[in-house]
């Protein structure tokens, strides 16, 4: 089975980005467990979420700190978490040693009209303002970015995350 280039990935990007999907795709590549980061939201934020209000860096902290637990927990064996990932604050709480970002780009009009097509998630279309608000992108040193346009199967971005993380190796 191959093996990642990082013993902790984490697959970023705003809501509607395919986080969730390329990281289970991912975690089944490698081997590994994956992790999804909206698991380990409280209650009262997931309800604050689908009102449409953005979390503010006070909600997001102990969610972080959950979250760089979770990661602990399974350094060993490596792992996959889809995790939004917004602010350059945020990952480095997340950031531990042989840890690795995936960056998912994707067209506004594209989040929004997966966010409008998405069933049963807290998380939509009227939360995007404030993730687009929210987001740092990471600089090209700090993370690798997948381009997902409105034609890009999960397939397709999976094989574009796979050949630039193994470019990742020895580098």
């Amino acid at each position: 089975m191959p093996t990642s280039p990082f013993a902790q990935l984490i697959v970023m990007g705003v809501s509607g980005s395919g986080k969730t999907t390329l990281g289970q795709e991912l975690a089944a590549y490698y081997g590994c467990p994956f992790l999804d980061a909206d698991d380990l939201h409280t209650p009262d934020a997931k309800a604050k979420m689908a009102r449409g209000e953005g979390l503010t860096d006070a909600d997001r902290a102990p969610w972080l700190a959950r979250l760089r637990d979770a990661l602990d927990e399974h350094a060993a064996g490596g792992v996959v978490l889809a995790c939004s990932a917004l602010k350059a604050s945020y990952r480095a709480v997340l950031c531990g040693p042989q840890t690795g970002f995936v960056y998912l780009n994707v067209p506004h009009d594209v989040l929004r009209s997966r966010l409008e097509a998405r069933q049963g998630s807290y998380a939509k279309v009227s939360l995007l303002p404030s993730q687009l608000a929210a987001l740092e992108e990471p600089a090209p040193d700090e993370a690798i970015t997948v381009q997902v346009g409105a034609d890009e199967t999960p397939d397709l971005v999976l094989a574009d995350a796979l050949r630039q993380l193994d470019g990742k190796r020895g580098g």
